[in-house]
């Protein structure tokens, strides 16, 4: 590279440091982010929360909350931060969109025949949530849901999948003793 060509590139350079410096826009937004409405997944407190109980085709996950922490059903001992993070998440987590009508083709959204299912349970052996789950949409930024058996298929963020999965992969990691 020549003397000019350096001293050009070391000028382009400067010109758009001035420019990305003399920028005085918040790199944050200043307004929060719209949040979805509805209610959430589970409209309850976490802690209320006391048993979780997953399926999708032959495989089973039922965890249980003691006072000494969660317990799968062949009362393993279970990483419980794993399992809040989860809770959480479907306290947080509201349908992004929602189809609802007498002609809903849940087989068109995999939930005619689901394989998966989640419910969870208070103390009472009261159930706090029920729902199947059925395909990713299109664009695999979420997963299509129906909550309690309703004419409604929702669209819930992959927040749920990855937290389901997160579930999945706790149970394949060995077992303290």
């Amino acid at each position: 590279m020549t003397m000019r060509g350096t001293v050009g590139l070391i000028a382009v350079a400067a010109a758009l440091l001035v420019v990305v410096l003399g920028d005085r826009r918040p790199l944050i937004p200043e307004r929060p982010l719209p949040t979805p409405e509805g209610t959430p997944l589970l409209d309850v407190s976490a802690d209320r929360v006391a048993r979780l109980e997953w399926e999708r085709g032959p495989e089973r996950l039922t965890l249980v909350h003691t006072p000494a922490g969660w317990y799968d059903a062949a009362g393993h001992p279970w990483p419980g931060d794993v399992v809040d993070v989860a809770i959480d998440a479907l306290v947080s987590l509201r349908p992004r969109s929602v189809v609802e009508g007498e002609h809903v083709d849940l087989e068109e959204y995999g939930l005619a025949a689901s394989t998966e299912r989640l419910r969870v349970l208070d103390g009472t052996g009261r159930e706090l949530l029920a729902m199947d789950i059925g395909n990713r949409n299109p664009a695999w930024t979420g997963n299509y849901a129906r909550r309690d058996g309703r004419d409604e298929v929702l669209l819930v963020g992959s927040l749920l999948r990855w937290e389901l999965d997160k579930l999945r992969s706790a149970r394949d990691m060995p077992k303290l003793p």
